[in-house]
Order: C-alpha cells, then sequence, then structure tokens
C-alpha cells in the first residue's frame, strides 16, 4: 500500500504563529512572522526526521510530533481558562500561579506519553489518519492565510506617501559649523505623568525630580499633554512634526490597523531630515515592535531578546513556567534587562562621534511594573503582558489600589536611573547636547479603552515635558508645549529650520477605532474636571 504523504507536522506548527497573527493584526506587519515561521517549521522539520530515524515510521513520527505541537502551543490557552474559573471561586492569584501550571504540565504530560504510546504501538497502518491530520491541518492554515490576505487588501492604503513637507530647511554649510551640531536624545517613559496628576492619583510629589532637572538647565513643560492616548499615535505625530487627521483620512476611519503608524515612526521625518544633515541615528532596542528602530545607523540591544510578538508566540507554552522553574532568565527578567541596558547605555553613546540622534522608548513606568523604588527585582502574578491600565485592571490581574502602588513605586526607581543617565550625558558628551524627556500618554487606572466618559482623561493625556537645549533654546519652549512642536522647536533651533508652531491639541481615540479621532482638548484645558466625574 502506498504510504500516505506526511506534512501536517509542517503546517501545525505554522498554524499557532498565524493564528496569533491573525488575531493580533492591528498591532504587527506582516514581516514580523516570518522568523518565527521559518524557525518553528525548521524546528518540527527536525524533530519528525530524527523520530522517523528512531521508529522507522514517518507517519507514526510525524503523528507523534503533531500530538505534541498541538499540546504545547495550546498549553497556555488551557491554564488560562483554569486560571480564570479558580479566581472565579475567590482563590488568589498566588495560588493559582504556584500550582495551577504544574498541575497542567503533569495533565500535558501525561496526555502525550498515552497519545506517543498508543501511536508507536499501532499495528495498524496510520495512512487514513495521516491524510484526516494533513487535511485538518491544511484547512487550519488556510482559514488563516485567507483571514490575514483579506484583512491585508482591505486595511492597507498609500501610508507611504511622503507628508507635507513645506518648509525651508537650513543646510549644514548655512550653519556656524557643522562641527557644532548638537547630539539629540529623544527618551520617551512610557506613560510618565505630569507632576500634578502624580500627586492627585498617584499621591507622589514629584518636586525632587523636577527640581533636578531645573537645577541642570532642563524647562519643564508643567502644564504639558500628549496629542494622542496611543503610543504609536503619539509617536507618529511627534516624529513627523504633524497631526495626524490629513494621514487618518487614506484609511477607512473604522479600521483599527496601526502598521501604517509603525511605519511613520521607523521612517519619520525628523530621522530623514536629521540623516539628510549628517546625523548618525543610534536607537536602543524597546521590546515593543512598534518602536524597535532597526534601521537605525547603530541599533543597541543586550542581547538577542524575544520581540513583543515573539514573546507572545512563546508566551503561549509552558517555556516560560519551565524557565522560571529552572532557574533561567524569564521574559520579566529579560524585560528588566532591556531597561537597565538602556537607561546604562544612553551616557555611553555620547563618546560616539556626533552629531548623533539618539532614540529611546523605555518601557517604564509603564506596565509591566518590574521595579520596586530601589531596582529590586518585581515579578507580576500574571503571564508577561505590556498591556496597560484598563486593560490589566479590569481583567483581574491588578486592583486598581495595586496598580497605583507599583506604578508609584517603579516611576520612583525611573527617576532615579533618568538622573544617573542625564548627569552622564552631560558629562561624557564632546559636543552639545539636547536632551528631550518626555511621556509619549501618561497612565491609565483610570482608563476605558472604548469609552472617553469613562475614563479620567487628564491622566491619560498629562505628561511629563522636559527640555535641555542649550545656547538660549529656551526662548521658544513655554508650559503648555505638546510633543506635535517639539521638533518644530529643536529643528528651528539647532538646525536653522523656520516650522512654525501649531495649535496644541489633544484628541481621543478608542484602541478598536484608532482614527475616529475626538477633540477633548476643551476638556482636558478645564480645571473643574476632576477624577470624580469617572469614578
Amino acid at each position: 500500500m502506498k504510504k500516505a504523504l506526511v506534512f501536517h507536522p509542517i503546517l501545525f506548527v505554522i498554524f499557532p504563529v498565524l493564528f496569533l497573527f491573525a488575531r493580533n493584526m492591528d498591532l504587527f506587519h506582516v514581516g514580523t512572522i516570518l522568523g518565527p515561521i521559518v524557525a518553528t517549521a525548521c524546528l518540527a522539520l527536525l524533530a519528525w526526521v530524527a523520530l522517523s530515524l528512531v521508529l522507522k515510521d514517518t507517519s507514526k513520527a510525524g503523528l507523534i510530533v503533531s500530538l505534541f505541537l498541538l499540546l504545547f502551543f495550546s498549553y497556555d490557552i488551557f491554564l488560562g481558562a483554569i486560571e480564570d474559573f479558580v479566581r472565579g471561586l475567590g482563590v488568589s492569584r498566588a495560588w493559582t500561579r504556584e500550582y495551577l501550571w504544574l498541575c497542567l504540565l503533569l495533565v500535558w504530560a501525561i496526555l502525550f506519553t498515552l497519545g506517543t504510546c498508543l501511536l508507536a504501538k499501532a499495528r495498524r497502518n496510520l495512512r487514513n489518519l495521516t491524510n484526516v491530520a494533513n487535511v485538518i491541518a491544511s484547512a487550519l492554515v488556510v482559514m488563516s492565510l485567507i483571514n490575514i490576505g483579506a484583512y491585508e487588501v482591505h486595511t492597507r492604503s498609500p501610508w507611504r506617501e511622503a507628508l507635507s513637507t513645506e518648509r525651508k530647511e537650513a543646510n549644514p554649510a548655512d550653519l556656524e559649523e557643522a562641527g557644532m551640531l548638537p547630539n539629540i536624545y529623544y527618551i520617551i517613559l512610557d506613560g510618565y505623568g505630569r507632576a500634578d496628576v502624580l500627586e492627585e492619583i498617584y499621591q507622589h510629589d514629584n518636586t525632587d525630580f523636577l527640581e533636578y532637572l531645573t537645577g541642570k538647565g532642563f524647562f519643564v513643560a508643567d502644564r504639558s499633554r500628549a496629542n494622542y492616548m496611543q503610543t504609536t499615535l503619539s509617536l507618529a505625530s511627534s516624529l513627523n512634526l504633524t497631526y495626524l487627521d490629513d494621514s487618518a483620512n487614506r484609511l477607512d476611519i473604522e479600521s483599527s490597523d496601526k502598521t501604517p503608524l509603525v511605519r511613520m515612526i521607523w521612517d519619520s521625518r525628523v530621522v530623514r531630515l536629521l540623516k539628510n544633515h549628517g546625523y548618525t541615528i543610534v536607537a536602543f532596542s524597546s521590546g515593543w515592535f512598534g518602536t524597535e528602530l532597526r534601521g537605525a545607523d547603530i541599533y543597541l540591544a543586550p542581547r538577542w531578546h524575544p520581540d513583543e510578538f515573539q514573546s507572545r508566540l512563546i508566551g503561549m507554552t509552558p517555556v516560560p513556567v519551565l524557565v522560571n522553574q529552572l532557574g533561567g532568565p524569564d521574559s520579566y527578567a529579560l524585560h528588566r534587562e532591556r531597561i537597565l541596558y538602556t537607561f546604562e547605555g544612553l551616557a555611553d553613546v555620547a563618546e560616539l562621534e556626533g552629531p548623533i540622534f539618539v532614540f529611546a522608548h523605555i518601557i517604564a513606568p509603564h506596565p509591566p511594573f518590574v521595579f520596586g523604588r530601589h531596582g529590586e527585582a518585581i515579578d507580576p502574578e500574571y503571564r508577561f503582558t505590556m498591556k496597560d491600565g484598563g486593560q490589566i485592571i479590569n481583567r483581574g490581574r491588578l486592583s486598581r489600589d495595586e496598580y497605583v502602588h507599583n506604578y508609584r513605586e517603579q516611576l520612583i526607581f525611573t527617576n532615579s536611573r533618568i538622573q544617573e543617565a542625564v548627569d552622564g550625558i552631560l558629562s561624557e558628551s564632546t559636543r552639545p547636547a539636547i536632551v528631550i524627556l518626555q511621556g509619549d500618554h501618561g497612565p491609565g487606572s483610570m482608563l476605558d479603552w472604548e469609552s472617553a466618559d469613562n475614563t479620567y482623561l487628564k491622566e491619560r493625556f498629562s505628561i511629563l515635558n522636559a527640555y535641555y537645549l542649550p545656547n538660549g533654546g529656551h526662548t521658544d519652549l513655554y508650559d503648555e508645549i505638546t510633543p506635535v512642536n517639539t521638533f518644530r522647536v529643536i529643528l528651528n533651533h539647532c538646525l536653522g529650520t523656520d516650522y512654525e508652531l501649531l495649535e496644541d491639541e489633544s484628541h481621543f481615540s478608542t484602541y478598536g477605532r484608532p482614527y475616529a479621532f475626538m477633540d477633548v482638548t476643551d476638556e482636558l484645558d478645564n480645571d473643574d474636571v476632576g477624577m470624580k466625574d469617572v469614578e
């Protein structure tokens, strides 16, 4: 009898990658999945070939490998379902984290062992079972590809067209000396709130840190707000010196696709302009797909770390808990390492031959909360995620009081490391330095991703925004400046451009409809609106 063609192990290992991407297409570019597909397919093929040599039966080997893959990648789904059920009974998070993973792993091991024994000892031909596995695996992959293809066709639009660039740009030759172009540091502290919000909600007096900055010569815009409440929107705007209304009109207002915004961050007007003026672009790894500027002239990361998509894929499996139990670094430890590497590396790059533009998106004090106030390691009692306020609180991972406490602790730690970094930058730089410390948005303890009425807008939009501009650069800064005007001021100061400042506006949009902008500037300017109005 002719043997069945075995290809289902390759498809079963590709399917989880496609499935995860299909559920998060609004967050990731399709190129994100190529590496994981190649890596997992090679591992599955290697395992199938090796087991075929041992069993001397390609069909049995293929079915055993596919059984392993199905159990392996469904681990987190079952764990999450069991955790939700047990917590619904009032059992603490600590207990579920300590014991449920072990119980599920034992069940997983028993099922795999039984299945492997039955398949290995089967005496009859497994051709029909192999064909069924091929059909099921093919159907799963094809359905995922159809969903992905339909989404790509429907949402992709001509965002790569250059944005309007009406301006007079100086040439380095027109400046006093090209050699005097300053180093520019753009340091985004994710979710860093304004001082009045920190005191109102987080019971934290940030005076010492702000006095440190002003003592160093920083201008702190103490009435500053974000232009947008989501990182991709905020940075796409600030790095392109513009509001996003015109660009958003090129997409369906109902679209949730954020990859065009990511492209605007990766290939921004600021970076293109500075490169044209001889700047070397230096970017630190953030761990978040949208701000991984791998096309920078110098891309700095502590070692290979999984990016956000890879972390989510690994998180579908028992690998994180096994690594943690064996004493290896888990996702939270790797996240800590990346943050520390960036803090420590900011001063080191000042020694590079300039001029340099340094982009560092540091995911702190934003969750995950992995540092205590003195830098001690904190391991959250839930699976790794970079999601924010409402998404963590509403899903029972943290109470609001726990969120407030942990945010405050990580903020205090962040302040101490930023002070060290600023001291190093200003002391080590071989040329004048411009330093921007900016929150992309505020924190989110009272954040409803789908409702402005249920969100405390002042908390979400009020941000830290501080500038160190030597040689009189502070004259064009003002207390209410927003990020859309950041590089208009900076480039006018250091390159002699003549950008006009835009009106400082703030726009709310939901997570599912990021381009349906609602102007909330007047509401934010109304000091009578307090958090009691949304509680």
